[in-house]
């Protein structure tokens, strides 16, 4: 569900909810604790997300759509799908290390992340593969690219960059854009060109 088609109630809940997952962990956060934050009553909290799953799951989403709405700004009006997909997954590693419920935070012996991958990942990763497949289909629009199926290019961005939010550590992260700009292009980008540079 897309951020605009909250009222602003439900938006107050999402983002409490956001708050509190990513400070304390989706095991800890209570419907209580959100209607505490965003300084409404609880039984306002279950009339509009009955349970606590799925506001967990909507709170995912919200904050996954925010994220892609920032990376979207970055990447407007860039001339090529190598730029915009380079750029798109360099400003989500760096957007997403910046947002708790995103990346996964440690909650003394509970780590945010593993519950994520459960509750969250595949709901992460669906998001992700929409929005890179909008860009190739952007270009395809435009005549920059042949006709091709998308989405399974698409879904290995959204893999790649969910791993990297999952596991920071390795030689991908979200404080070297040089790297990572450099992985697309050397890497992912092929998958796209093997297609061909023109319409067909």
């Amino acid at each position: 569900m897309s951020p605009a088609k909250h009222d602003a109630t439900a938006q107050s809940i999402l983002t409490a909810a956001v708050s509190s997952i990513g400070s304390v962990g989706i095991a800890r956060t209570t419907m209580e604790h959100v209607a505490n934050l965003a300084g409404i009553g609880v039984a306002t909290v279950y009339r509009r997300f009955n349970r606590k799953d799925n506001l967990v799951q909507q709170a995912i989403r919200y904050e996954a759509e925010q994220l892609l709405r920032v990376i979207e700004q970055q990447i407007v009006g860039l001339p090529t799908v190598e730029e915009a997909l380079t750029e798109g997954f360099v400003a989500f590693l760096t957007e997403a290390h910046r947002r708790p419920l995103i990346r996964g935070i440690g909650d003394g012996n509970v780590v945010v992340g593993l519950p994520m991958i459960a509750q969250g990942g595949a709901l992460l990763i669906e998001i992700g593969r929409t929005f890179a497949a909008n860009i190739i289909l952007r270009f395809q629009e435009t005549g920059a690219l042949p006709r091709f199926d998308p989405n399974p290019v698409a879904e290995i961005f959204a893999r790649v960059g969910h791993s990297v939010c999952l596991a920071p550590d390795g030689l991908i992260t979200p404080d070297d854009p040089f790297t990572a700009r450099s992985v697309v292009r050397e890497c992912l980008m092929p998958a796209i060109t093997a297609h061909g540079t023109g319409p067909v």
